[in-house]
Formats: C-alpha cells, structure tokens, sequence
C-alpha cells in the first residue's frame, strides 16, 4: 500500500478524506502540512491531519502538492481544531481554515494591493453620486466615501465600508470616474509605536493579593482559569502585564486577547513598553502584516501576541498564559462558521497545554460568574481604582417624565445639557453613548404606518442625512427615499426616533462653540480613523464625542467628566433572554469612562423605563445584586448558564422548503433527544425573518447539561448540507437570538 494521508479539506462534509503520496516525496506529508490535492473536479487545498497504513478506498489520488516549508499547525492547534469541530458542529476542515489567517493561506507577501482614487474633483464626484439612479446606489455610495477620504484608498477596504463588490469599482473606473492602480498599504498603525518605557507603577495591596495567585500557576506551568473581576480603573491591565513578565522569564509565551474595538494603539503601546517582542494580529492588516506577524509568533520570537478573537489560535510554540480582557464582550463569538468562542477556546487550548487562563472584566459574563461561584474558576477581585477615585455618581432621568414637564418630545434632558454645559466651562470633556447609528432608524407613513423596509430584508432602512439615502444594516441596500408612500402613495414619510448622526447634528445647535465628533461604523471606514479621532481626544481637540458602543469600552482619558447615555433602553428592546445583561453591562462600561482623575465624573442615564431592574443596578454601580436577579431569572427558564443552548438557523430562498426543513430538523431532534435531556422549542419565525433574500427558521435546543447539547450537535451536523436550496446554520451557545 503506497503512503496515506488524511486530509482535511475545508468543506461543510463531516469526513476526512484520504491521498496518496506520490514516490520520493514521502518526508514531505508531515501532520499539520498543508497540501492541494485533487476534489471533485478542482484542486483544492487541506491540511494533513493523520497517517493511515490502510484504507477501503479502492482507487486512490495522489497529493498534487505540498505547501509552505513545513507544517503550519502545531499538535496542540490541531487537537483545538478538532475540539472545535466536534463542539460547534463544523467539518475538522472548515474549524483548521478557519486558524489560519488569509495571508498564510494565499502566501501574499507582497505590500502592494489595489487602490482607488477619485479621477475627478470632489465636488465633481458628490454630484454625480447624487445623480445616480437607486440602481447605482452603490456606485453612488464608493464615489461618497473616496471623496470623504480625499485620499487613495484600498479596494478592500472600500468594499468592506460600501457593503459591494468589484463590480461598482470596476463601472466607475471603466467611466472615467475613479482609477484603480496598486500602491503600497499605509504602515499597521501598530507598527513602529514608540515603546515609551516608564516605570513599573506601584502595586495596590488588592493588586499584589490577586497577582500572587495567577503568578502562582504561571510557574508552576499549571492549568487554571481565574475570573479578574475588577470594576474599571482598578488596574486589571497591570496585572496582566506583570502576569506575562513571569511567563517570559519561564520561557513561554503569552495570548493577550481584547475586543476588535478595544485594539488601539493606546493598548498596544502599554505591552509595548514592557515588552520588546509583541506581536499584533488583527483583521485591519494587510495580508503581508499578518503572515508576517503570524510567521513571528510561530517561530517564537514574540513573547506576547495581541489580537481579538482569531488570535486565540496564533502559533506560539510554549503556551504559558491567556488574558482575556473584556471577557464578557460579545465580539468573542464568531458570526460565521465555524462559531466558535473565544474565550472557551482560550480555556480549552489552555488546559491542554497547562498553561493559567485569565478572565478579566468589570462586568463578567454570567457564565463566568457562576462559573466562579462554582470553583470551576478561580474567583479574583479588585474592588478599588488605583489613585483612590471613586466611581462616579450616575442619575438617571425618566425621559417620559421629562417630556411632560417640557411639554414636547426631546432626546436630550436638562440634566445632561446642564452636565455637558457644566464640563465644558471647565475646559473638560463629555462622552455621549446612543448604541444605533444613521439620523433616524425608522422612516414610517403618515397614513398607513408602515415603514420603509428592505427588499431583501425584513427589517426598517434607516435613514442617513448626509448620505441622503435609507440603508439596510443587514445587507448593506441603500435608496433614495422616495416621496410617497411606496404602499399608500401617501406624500412624505415621517421620521421616528434618533441615531447618533441625529444627536451629532443637534448637539452642534446646542453647543455651537464646541468640537463635536462622531465615532461610529458609518464614520470609522477608513484605516487608522479609530486611532485618529482617540488622538485628538487626548490632544482636547475635541469637547465632546458622541458614538456606538465604539467609545463604550477600553478607553481612558481624565478629562471626561461627563458621560451621558441617550436611550439606555435600546438593547432592552431586543428579543434576546440577554438582553437585561447586555444593557446593565454597557451602562457600567460607558460609565466606566469618566470619573479616572481628581477632576473627579458624573453619569445621565437617559431611560423611558425607570424602574428596570438592569437600570437601576447599573446606576448603583451593583453587578452582585443585578448577577443574583439575573441568575435566579434564568435557572427558571433553564438558560444559560443554567442550561445549555444550540440554536439552529434554517434559510433559504424559498420560504415553504425553509418551513418544511425546520420542521424535519425539529421532529428529528424530539425522536433523538430524550425530553429529559433537552428541550426542542420551535420551529419558529425568528425576529430577522429575513436576510439577504433569505427566509429563515429557527429550531433552539435547550440542554441541561453538555451532554445534551452534544447529542443534538452530533445529530444535526450530518444535516448541514444544503438541500434543496435550504442548509442549518449551528449556533451553540449563540450570543444572538436574532
């Protein structure tokens, strides 16, 4: 029998396949190797994941071809990979794929990529975006955004921030309108920081308690995950670096994990002080930096690699230490298959490899919590701010109270103006928090009610002024709005509520003389704009910033003592059993942005719901007594973390197979599963019916214990295939009900 191989091939087919390796090349078929081998009727590339003597396939392909220098996954990421294949419900092939960035995977390691460029004037492009017909929209839309950077601007970067594909690019520049040539990329933002090296500050005696511990696994090279449950400005940062210290000088390496937005050179440049060899991988790189940045970790030559939820799978040949700061965060979970979450997977690559685990936040994951309570984690907590400071004091305003009194509808209360009005005159600084962007989420008829929705989605376009077009936040679709009613023909649509390019608009009549800027997805869409506005905050060139949940977590500048939250009820609104979590952990964060220095912070809390339970705990600064409530809440209904949770999407094109699907996938599940073991509720319309054209179902398992989770993971996953035009999306432990 010729030389096996087993090859995973990056598919939704719960199988490996097995190759032959062609005579004289049979040092090169290493486990962990990547390889393009013959499927179907294209080549495609897998890794070689095993070493058969025999298989019962009678004739047998030869590997085409061996790739890179040698493996590029390690025993320890291939046995995650299966982990998560078996967990999530993916083929090994589609969770390796997934470990992988894109720069190793294509091998591009030149600096060069497709730029466009405006080939006439702005002014010249403005009007020919606001000529184009809504069958151009995005057209119109690419033309806006090069004429907003005034500058070259990757094609990819274009696309991903018009929501289109080459085509609109490839129209305009056969036009005449833009012109595409490659030039270089900017420098990573990250690249070349100024290590600024201070020194180390003085620890609290709060600080030293909780380091002596983690420091206790890191060299004893034990496994153990800690839950660093500090309130903000307690120091949680320098606890990690002091971690990592003691993980370099065992020799092992060190996998900072932070969310996408907190991933600012203001973080990066704190490890960088500490640390001569960091590494930093994030999806804003090109594909050059990241393989490169990859490439690094690998070879061990970084002591600490930085990056959001992908970086949980970079390289590092000694595992020491996993920080997962802002544990809680929602941008941990993957949207795409394979759904993993980052912060069980740190968990899980950890204990395979002893090394320590920490978990940090202000407001934890109620999994991590309980978790804590439990003994399966180590509890640590850090319940003062370094310097002294308090947290500040948070008022919260009933706005349908306040209307009454001012006897008109308005967003902004006289508490906050009088707060905002009360820092500026003192040279200080305000933050304000709306988590919904665009000028207005809603455009309804006068007549008959019903508001503008997309075509492709069953959800309302918002509007954006400056765009002068609705949009879609789900797919990306934008349009002119249209004069009347497109149901009732009624003339003019009424505008129904606020986004933060609103608040940014009126926040400018209120305070004319004050730098106003606005932090959002819409504003955010070139490199290095994050960085920017951040920058000129610290300079005080702004006054006040108003944004998303963009400005909500990870940021620290003294001279905000203003912090006001415009609808704290936003993410209340949400179908989601997470919904009270999600909004008393966004209150406690924003809020968590003033009140750092002796000019000391206060908090608005703007709410239509007075009373509410996550409201009222967030403004008392009281995660216990909001965590028991919501503990108590989901042990009754069996949710996490009480009970386990998979929940499967089924979509397609055509709404009656999507039904009949559901409903199979749903018998299946209830003839499987022993009712003792889990729950199969559905199937059922979920709140996005619709997206991109795509009817959809939902089908949710609610397992008391893994093992239940397991078994409908195991059933469903033979299932995914599409079928008939309609596949099953696996979500475990979903973060979404949407």
């Amino acid at each position: 029998m010729a030389n096996l191989v087993e090859i995973a091939i990056p598919v939704p087919v719960d199988r490996t396949f097995t190759y032959a390796v062609p005579a004289g090349r049979e040092a090169m078929a290493q486990v962990g190797r990547r390889v393009t081998v013959p499927f179907g009727k294209k080549q495609v590339r897998g890794f070689v994941v095993g070493k058969p003597e025999t298989t019962a396939v009678e004739k047998v392909k030869n590997v085409t071809e061996f790739l890179d220098d040698g493996p590029v996954l390690g025993p320890d990421v291939l046995d995650l990979g299966r982990f998560v294949s078996s967990w999530y419900g993916c083929s090994i092939g589609e969770a390796l794929d997934a470990m992988l960035p894109s720069g190793v995977k294509h091998g591009r390691a030149g600096r060069t990529v497709p730029h466009a460029a405006l080939a006439i004037s702005v002014e010249q492009a403005r009007a020919a975006a606001a000529e184009l017909p809504d069958s151009r929209v995005k057209q119109a839309r690419i033309l806006e955004i090069l004429a907003d950077a005034g500058e070259p601007v990757p094609v990819a970067d274009l696309r991903r921030a018009a929501h289109a594909s080459r085509s609109p690019v490839t129209t305009l520049a056969k036009a005449g309108l833009v012109t595409v040539r490659r030039r270089p990329l900017p420098d990573d933002p990250f690249t070349g920081l100024p290590a600024e090296r201070k020194e180390p500050p003085v620890l609290t005696a709060q600080q030293e308690s909780v380091l002596a511990k983690i420091r206790d696994a890191v060299t004893s090279a034990r496994y153990e995950t800690f839950l660093l449950f500090g309130i903000t400005a307690s120091g949680k940062t320098e606890i990690y670096l002091r971690a990592i210290e003691e993980c370099r000088a065992r020799g092992r390496q060190a996998i900072v994990l932070v969310p996408e937005i907190s991933l600012t050179p203001q973080t990066v440049r704190r490890f960088r002080a500490r640390f001569d060899r960091v590494a930093v991988l994030h999806s804003a790189q090109s594909e050059a930096e990241r393989r490169r940045s990859w490439k690094t970790a690998q070879a061990g030559e970084a002591d600490v690699v930085i990056g959001p939820r992908s970086a949980v799978f970079a390289p590092v040949p000694s595992l020491g230490l996993v920080v997962v700061d802002e544990e809680h965060d929602g941008s941990f979970k993957q949207g795409r298959s394979p759904r993993y979450h980052a912060r069980d997977v740190a968990i899980v690559r950890a204990k395979a490899v002893g090394a320590a685990v920490v978990l940090g936040s202000a407001t934890p994951a109620l999994e991590s919590f309980r978790n804590a309570r439990t003994g399966k984690f180590t509890m640590l907590t850090l319940t003062e701010r370094v310097g002294g400071g308090e947290l500040p004091p948070v008022e919260v305003v009933d706005m349908s109270r306040e209307m009454s009194e001012q006897k008109r509808f308005t967003w902004l209360s006289r508490h906050l103006r009088r707060a905002v009005t009360e820092s500026l005159s003192r040279g200080e600084q305000a933050m304000l928090f709306l988590n919904r962007r665009g000028f207005t989420p809603v455009l309804s008829c006068r007549r008959c009610g019903e508001p503008l929705s997309c075509e492709r989605c069953s959800v309302p376009m918002v509007y954006h002024q400056r765009r002068g077009r609705a949009a879609c936040h789900q797919c990306g679709a934008e349009r002119r709005v249209p004069e009347v009613c497109p149901l009732c023909a009624q003339p003019g649509l009424l505008h129904q509520g606020y986004g933060t390019e609103r608040i940014e608009d009126e926040i400018e009549e209120h305070f004319p003389g004050a730098a106003v800027a606005r932090m959002d997805s819409d504003t955010m869409t070139r490199r290095g704009a994050h960085e920017a506005v951040l920058e000129r905050l610290s300079r005080r060139e702004i006054d006040i910033l108003v944004g998303t949940q963009m400005i909500a977590k990870g940021l620290h500048f003294p001279r905000v003592t203003t912090v006001g939250v415009i609808d704290a009820d936003t993410s209340l609104r949400v179908p989601d059993f997470r919904a009270s979590e999600r909004t008393f952990q966004l209150i406690a964060q924003v809020a968590g942005r003033t009140g750092r220095s002796d000019m000391g912070g206060r908090v608005v809390v703007q709410t239509y719901r007075k009373g509410q339970p996550a409201i009222e705990a967030a403004a008392r600064h009281d995660y216990l007594a909001f965590a028991e409530d919501e503990l108590r809440a989901r042990e009754r209904l069996g949710y996490p973390p009480s009970g386990r949770v998979l929940l499967a999407v089924v979509q397609g094109k055509h709404a009656g197979r999507v039904a009949e699907r559901a409903a199979e996938v749903a018998r299946d599940l209830r003839q499987a599963i022993p009712r003792e073991a889990a729950r199969i509720l559905g199937p059922a319309v979920p709140p996005l019916e619709r997206i991109k054209d795509r009817f959809r179902r939902h089908v949710m398992v609610v397992a008391k214990e893994a093992a239940g989770l397991r078994a409908a993971v195991r059933l469903l996953r033979g299932q995914r295939a599409r079928k008939r035009g309609v596949d099953v999306v696996l979500d475990v432990d979903p973060v979404s009900m949407m």
